[in-house]
């Protein structure tokens, strides 16, 4: 348990230093994809802190952990924005657009759906082994799609510039998604934490580096 609530507590850290880095570029630059990806890692805060008080108040509540399910779906979603964006403008719009509309009904369904589970929730990470039938539609589409967005995304903008930032983005993502699966098959679920981590190093240093390719671009 211990273990488990200093790595949550340090990827707390990581996604808040992240988020605030990323909008301070956002308020310099105003680009789309920097707009989305400083709302990812703002909710990737919250999914991360969330995750952290599940450790402290040794379960979960009700609303805490909807909470965190809408933001551990919608994180992903908005990530792919960020990399939508950086090929099509108009694309972007469109994906942003439906991405919304399932977040508002993810919202909906969260708010009316029971979750009988609550009160047998271990903290922290089993969590997502808990959504509840009415509500995993929503979450596999927004994360599922938004994964996709986010890996598939940034290996095409490479294809088509051949600039190396594409693929840092593309190996944060593939970092970022893998840690729950890589945890579980090994037995140690805190890899989730690590993977985390450096997935959202890789994902931050190629957003970063973008903004100096487009910069020299223009």
């Amino acid at each position: 348990m211990v273990l488990g609530e200093t790595s949550s507590g340090i990827v707390v850290l990581f996604m808040l230093v992240l988020a605030v880095l990323l909008t301070r570029h956002y308020l310099q630059k105003r680009h789309a994809y920097t707009l989305w990806w400083s709302v990812s890692f703002w909710l990737a805060f919250t999914a991360a802190i969330t995750d952290f008080i599940s450790y402290l108040m040794h379960g979960w509540s009700l609303w805490q952990f909807r909470i965190y399910l809408f933001s551990a779906a919608t994180l992903v979603a908005y990530m792919g924005a960020g990399t939508v964006f950086l090929f099509s403008q108009r694309l972007g719009r469109i994906y942003v657009g439906v991405m919304s509309l399932v977040s508002l009904a993810m919202l909906y369904s969260l708010a009316t759906t029971p979750i009988a589970a609550i009160a047998t929730m271990p903290a922290g990470e089993q969590a997502e082994n808990f959504v509840p039938t009415g509500i995993a539609p929503y979450f596999g589409i927004l994360s599922g799609v938004g994964a996709l967005a986010l890996f598939v995304g940034a290996l095409y903008s490479w294809y088509r510039s051949r600039l190396s930032y594409n693929l840092w983005i593309a190996a944060g993502a593939l970092i970022f998604s893998a840690g729950g699966a890589v945890g579980k098959y090994l037995g140690v679920y805190q890899l989730f934490y690590l993977f985390q981590a450096i997935g959202s190093l890789a994902l931050y240093y190629g957003i970063v580096s973008s903004f100096k390719a487009r910069s020299v671009g223009n």
